[in-house]
């Protein structure tokens, strides 16, 4: 069956697939943990996706600059320029200690080296070979079509040791419009077990990520900041009850964004736990056409901890949105997940109305600078916003 995520985009998608599947409300469902979630909870809690998928979510779009990506300080400027390859055959400790990059830099190239490197050596030492170069659209389109498939369900493992996900360069100019993602790679499935490793690695080169982009980027860019995002890496217990008939609903996220605002004394309190909530995976388990597509299961997943993180708001702003950071290896991409008011007096009744939207970007490859761009611009995005509340 085809996945959830690439098939449930319009009201009348949904409304097909609740009659095929004789899928069953919400009320119905009996109660499970966020890990236990699958497609059944997708169809009773009314899920649609929205088409198109951007490079920016649509919630962010008035918290952007052009100047994120077009005039960046010396730091941000070294992560959107990548690594130097003849340096990434080196350890961690002589990453950070010799090479000439930021500190924070040289620990993004360190955990990225774990996904990127040679498949023999990766558990001894970091390597990143240098990589072919994938930013020109004609080479993908080229790549022996023999391989390409229509439609596979791999429970297993994909190929990301060579490949680009996302658009193939969305800020080439320098700008940062939020504009659809045309061009995926393809990604073969029989090979991705050399390039998984557990998960911590996975979250380990997404704390790298974000908090570099913390530090050094609008509008955190100055050393003094009275309202600041910072990374949390501790993981959360969401424990809230449903508003109507009080039913548990039980998640656990990877770490997250927060928010922290400085007392008149100088000190900093917790504001926000859950400016963004961090999700990460070993690999991807489902490809459609050769391209990776949140699985069912994950999604569904996903979408528990949204509402987990939505019911359990106490901070009083009653905000209908929640972000969701979706890190696999060395992709990440960004869900926006609308939960209002409505919906959650609703969606327990025996006969809902109201649908669960989620906006999605693409995947988006930190190997690549495309990737790491549109990261970046996310990122920036979301500390406006919070900031802004």
């Amino acid at each position: 069956m085809a996945p959830y995520f690439s098939t449930v985009v319009s009201e009348s998608a949904f409304k097909a697939r609740f009659q095929a599947e004789n899928a069953k409300p919400f009320s119905e469902l009996e109660n499970a943990a966020a890990s236990c979630w699958g497609r059944p909870h997708l169809l009773a809690c009314r899920v649609i996706r929205r088409e198109p998928q951007r490079t920016l979510l649509p919630i962010l779009s008035d918290y952007i600059s052009p100047s994120d990506t077009q005039c960046p300080s010396n730091e941000i400027r070294a992560y959107l320029q990548g690594p130097d390859l003849a340096l990434m055959g080196q350890s961690e400790h002589y990453l950070v200690r010799s090479s000439d990059c930021p500190f924070s830099v040289a620990q993004i190239w360190a955990a990225m080296a774990m996904f990127k490197g040679d498949q023999e050596r990766r558990t001894r030492l970091p390597l990143v070979p240098k990589q072919q170069d994938y930013n020109d659209e004609s080479d993908v389109e080229t790549r022996d079509p023999k391989r390409r498939r229509r439609y596979t369900f791999q429970p297993g493992f994909v190929d990301s040791s060579g490949i680009q996900i996302g658009s193939s360069s969305p800020l080439a100019d320098g700008s940062f419009d939020g504009s659809e993602v045309s061009s995926l790679a393809y990604v073969d499935p029989d090979s991705h077990y050399l390039s998984m490793t557990p998960e911590d690695n996975t979250l380990r080169l997404a704390s790298c990520v974000i908090r570099h982009i913390l530090y050094f980027a609008p509008p955190q860019d100055a050393p003094i900041q009275p309202v600041a995002v910072e990374f949390r890496d501790a993981k959360t217990r969401l424990s809230a009850s449903t508003w109507v008939r009080e039913r548990p609903i039980i998640a656990i996220d990877d770490g997250g964004l927060c928010l922290r605002r400085q007392n008149p004394d100088g000190g900093f309190m917790l504001s926000n736990d859950h400016v963004a909530i961090l999700e990460g995976k070993t690999q991807f388990h489902c490809l459609e056409d050769g391209r990776p597509v949140i699985s069912d299961d994950s999604f569904a997943q996903m979408i528990c901890e949204a509402l987990a993180t939505r019911l359990s708001d106490a901070t009083g702003h009653s905000e209908q949105s929640v972000i969701i950071i979706n890190a696999t290896q060395h992709y990440m991409c960004f869900l926006q997940v609308d939960i209002s008011d409505d919906y959650l007096s609703d969606f327990e009744s025996p006969t809902p109305t109201h649908m669960l939207y989620v906006n999605a970007t693409p995947w988006f490859d930190l190997s690549q600078r495309s990737g790491r761009e549109s990261v970046l611009a996310n990122i920036c995005g979301i500390m406006r916003r919070a900031i802004s509340e």
